[in-house]
């Protein structure tokens, strides 16, 4: 009996060694991977009894010992950290759980409060906004959801900038609608039909069709579609006619069934073709000349045989007049004590027709191959003339005057194919990437030139009658293998060859034209040219990607073979050489709500055959252009940085970016001023041994202020240009140096803006800007001056009773005095529109538009620089009223199966 029960004991024993094990873990903390220290860790049986307790060590670990095989529930928790509980189960053996990542409270809070009041996620290289929670007046396009968006803002003329910058690309559900022109998208697409707005750079077409990274970011905008607006038709027509028997009329109508997308747009109108929106109060709305423009547009796109096929195509025709008459005044800086002063008026009439088409072609031809095929070709018919007279004082002596009539008829051809095919070679990342381009142009021209020039000094007169003639034809081939493979999970790289030919030719025959007298080909003012460039390019691609750290490193190696030839000067330049351009990008994500990112691009600027060919024919008297065929090369070093953080839980959004880039041995103009001829002779000239170089820094930051129902925006930048150009003036050129003139620009400038849009009471858009800028010249620095400049804008609109709106649209700016003006330049204006909804669904709105009711827009358009500057008068229409009717349509977009 002793032995019996002996035994028992000992098996019973062994069983319970047996069955214990041990559970290890750690505890870390979710937004930067560090150890909790002191971390609580209870663990609790079925029956919610704790079964044993501890704390994590200094390096967050934790481990329970003799454990059961049985079900547990682990909970872990932290000060101002959320609780996280587990259910775990030892079975076996011993166990070391995965790192168990606790969320601060804080990014808990932000993260409902950022569904509640500012929806904005970082995902990335990716800034989304939640659009549902941007609340927009009815009937509101995508235009006016962007403007509520902070850090985003539109310009009158439709310019969107993201954080300080210019946005290139709007796509609608990843796509582009209407790509030749995106202010169409941003207008006409419903902003109750959006989800989402999601904002990201991304590389250049040419980088993503062959793999090699130019450095060149596009800001794009891409519009997510909810999933019900995907399905339905809308659309807008609107016609108003006002005093000066102005007139507008548009429609645009669209039809979207899931992956099918057809639209529709048209508009007429003789106020000009860039008045857009219909003499928007936001514009400059100021009608230049006597326009009249008419533009008819269709975008189709939609995915066929069991959706390996994505068409997207689009087609725009345009005819545009206008007739014009300026007037201008010019003071240059010449050589030393030297000052050039020229006064000009002119008369221009112009006219175009022309008709564009686009289309892209993705085919997934099954899992691991794809090819993509772009098209386009344009086509247009154009006239110009134009009568001009220049007449030019030097120091206040006459020097010369120039008369010009001249008439043009011409027309431009081009089309262009890129065909990209993407080879996926197995499932470890390894691929093939063949790429073709062409792209032809052609222009024809005829011009009758009549130029008659009188040199005072001399008393010297010379006419031109000509008939020119003119055809280029430009043709362009290129081609690029590429492999790319992955050497690790985080790590690859890519190798490419590419070759390229350009060439071009152009016959330019002027001939002269006499009383009774057969025409006589004038070879002074004439070209046979042909340029002829080719390139071979080795590249080379490595790309380094975590989930906090990406790096691209790209290097090109190009072998250069350049021909000129001009049959009527007997010129034969021919050149070979090597060049070398390198690129870096990197992106470091330090926490979820802050990015910094830094490139560095270093490239060579090769002379253009412009700019080398020494003997270029002349296009009036006073006036000739040659080139330099011993030009170098430059080379150009150029470094970003941009910085972005924001925090959900104060909502505010701060983005700075900075460059700084130096061009070494730059390639600059150079003038000789004849006094002897009147003959200006401008060419090109390297700058050895000296660099230019500018700087740049601009940052934004937004803050929700008054209970978060306005943001505030505060940006600033600095500016700073150094370049150089050399002159020579004089009556004995041959004996006399070039003058080398230093030119630096420095501009500072700060601004503030409001914006309050909840489409109940007021909504207002207000911004100020001052700037500070100093123009320094080498010449002749008693014109070095500092000016002081300031503009403001703000845009009102009251919701009345009745459905009744207001707007009003304020602006001002002031340009201060300089060296070489000493009046400051004011301008002011108001636009102001009464507005009421009709129908029960708002869909009709009719309008009373009055632009410049004041009457009080200057007319005087002023630019300077380091070394003179232009003030300009043109005709122009600033006052005048506007009566019509908006009516937004709308079937089933937007609208639920349970609506």
């Amino acid at each position: 009996m002793k032995r019996f029960i002996f035994s028992i004991l000992i098996l019973v024993a062994t069983n319970f060694v047996y069955g214990q094990h041990a559970l290890s873990g750690k505890v870390i903390d979710k937004s930067d991977n560090k150890p909790l220290i002191n971390a609580s860790i209870v663990l609790l049986d079925q029956d919610s009894i704790m079964q044993q307790f501890t704390r994590a060590d200094e390096d967050g670990r934790f481990s329970f010992k003799n454990l059961r095989d049985s079900s547990y529930l682990l909970i872990v928790s932290y000060p101002k950290f959320e609780l996280v509980s587990k259910k775990i189960k030892t079975e076996g053996t011993s166990s070391t759980l995965a790192p168990i990542a606790l969320n601060s409270q804080a990014n808990l809070i932000e993260e409902v409060v950022i569904q509640q009041r500012l929806p904005i996620r970082i995902k990335g290289d990716t800034l989304e906004y939640d659009a549902g929670s941007f609340e927009t007046e009815k009937n509101a396009k995508l235009e006016d959801l962007l403007r509520r968006l902070p850090g985003l803002s539109v310009s009158g003329d439709g310019k969107i900038t993201a954080n300080g910058k210019s946005v290139s690309k709007v796509l609608i559900d990843g796509e582009e609608f209407f790509g030749y022109d995106p202010k169409i998208a941003i207008r006409n697409i419903r902003a109750d039909a959006v989800d989402k707005v999601q904002v990201f750079e991304k590389k250049s077409k040419e980088a993503e069709l062959t793999g090699i990274d130019d450095g060149v970011r596009e800001v794009t905008v891409n519009a997510v579609l909810k999933e019900e607006a995907r399905k339905g038709i809308f659309g807008n027509a609107e016609a108003l006619a006002g005093s000066s028997d102005l007139y507008t009329g548009s429609l645009f109508a669209a039809k979207f069934n899931k992956t099918e997308r057809m639209g529709v747009t048209a508009n007429t109108n003789n106020m000009g073709a860039g008045m857009g929106r219909e003499g928007g109060l936001r514009m400059n709305s100021q009608i230049t000349g006597n326009p009249v423009s008419t533009s008819v547009g269709a975008n189709y796109e939609n995915q066929f045989f069991q959706k390996k096929v994505n068409f997207n195509g689009n087609y725009n025709f345009n005819t545009n007049s206008n007739n014009n008459e300026r007037q201008s005044f010019n003071k240059q800086l010449l050589a030393e004590n030297v000052i050039e002063e020229s006064e000009s008026k002119s008369k221009t009439a112009n006219s175009s027709d022309a008709h564009g088409i686009r289309s892209e072609i993705r085919y997934r031809i099954d899992s691991t191959s794809n090819m993509e095929i772009n098209l386009g070709a344009n086509f247009a018919n154009n006239y110009s003339s134009s009568q001009s007279n220049n007449y030019t004082t030097q120091n206040g002596e006459a020097f010369s005057r120039m008369g010009d009539t001249t008439t043009t008829n011409g027309q431009t051809r081009s089309n262009d194919i890129r065909i990209n095919y993407r080879k996926r070679l197995n499932k470890k990342g390894s691929s093939l990437n063949l790429h073709f381009n062409n792209s032809y142009n052609k222009n024809n021209s005829e011009s009758i030139v009549n130029q008659i020039a009188m040199y005072h000094v001399k008393g010297d007169t010379t006419y031109i009658n000509q008939n020119r003639l003119n055809n280029n034809n430009g043709n362009n081939i290129s081609g690029q293998i590429q492999y790319s493979d992955r050497i690790s999970d985080k790590l690859n790289y890519s190798l490419g060859y590419n070759i390229s030919n350009a060439t071009n030719e152009t016959l330019l025959n002027a001939f002269e034209r006499g009383n009774n007298t057969a025409p006589v080909l004038d070879s002074l003012y004439s070209q046979d040219q042909r340029t002829v460039n080719t390139s071979h390019g080795m590249v080379a691609n490595l790309n380094y990607f975590t989930e906090k750290l990406s790096v691209n490193l790209s290097n090109r190696t190009n072998f250069r073979d350049q021909s000129l030839t001009d049959e009527y000067r007997n010129i034969n330049l021919d050149r070979t050489f090597w060049d070398n351009d390198i690129n870096m990008n990197a992106n470091y994500r330090l926490s979820n709500r802050k990015n910094v990112g830094i490139s560095y691009q270093n490239s060579f600027n090769i002379p253009t055959f412009a700019q080398l060919q020494r003997l270029q024919p002349q296009t009036n008297p006073l006036f000739k252009q040659e080139g330099n065929p011993d030009l170098k090369r430059s080379n150009n070093n150029s470094f970003r940085l941009n910085y972005h953080t924001m925090s959900l839980l104060k909502g505010t959004n701060w983005n700075l970016n900075a460059d700084i880039s130096f061009t070494t041995d730059p390639i600059v103009n150079q003038r000789v001023i004849d006094t002897l001829t009147g003959v200006t002779t401008s060419s090109y000239i390297n700058v050895i041994g000296k660099s230019s170089w500018r700087a740049g820094m601009n940052s934004n930051f937004n803050k929700p202020v008054f209970d978060k129902n306005t943001q505030f925006n505060i940006f600033s930048g600095l500016n700073y240009n150094n370049g150089f150009s050399y002159i020579k003036y004089g009556d004995d050129i041959k004996t006399q140096q070039y003058q080398l003139n230093n030119e630096q620009t420095t501009s500072l400038s700060t601004g503030i803006g409001l914006n309050e849009q909840n489409s109940k009471g007021l909504d207002y858009d207000f911004n100020w800007r001052i700037s500070v800028d100093n123009q320094r010249n080498s010449l002749q620095k008693s014109y070095n001056y500092t000016s002081f400049n300031m503009a403001g804008s703000g845009y009102f609109k009251y919701f009345l009773p009745k459905k009744f709106n207001v707007s009003s649209n304020v602006n001002y700016s002031l340009e201060g005095p300089t060296k070489f003006y000493n009046k400051s330049l004011h301008q002011f204006y108001v636009n102001a529109e009464i507005s009421k909804k009709l129908l029960s669904n708002e869909s009709l709105t009719a309008s009373i538009k009055g632009f410049d009711i004041f009457n009080t827009y200057n007319n005087i358009n002023r630019s300077s620089s380091e070394t003179g500057f232009n003030e300009s008068t043109q005709q122009i229409l600033t006052r005048y009223i506007l009566v019509g009717l908006k009516w937004d349509f709308n079937k089933n977009l937007g609208k639920k199966k349970t609506d």
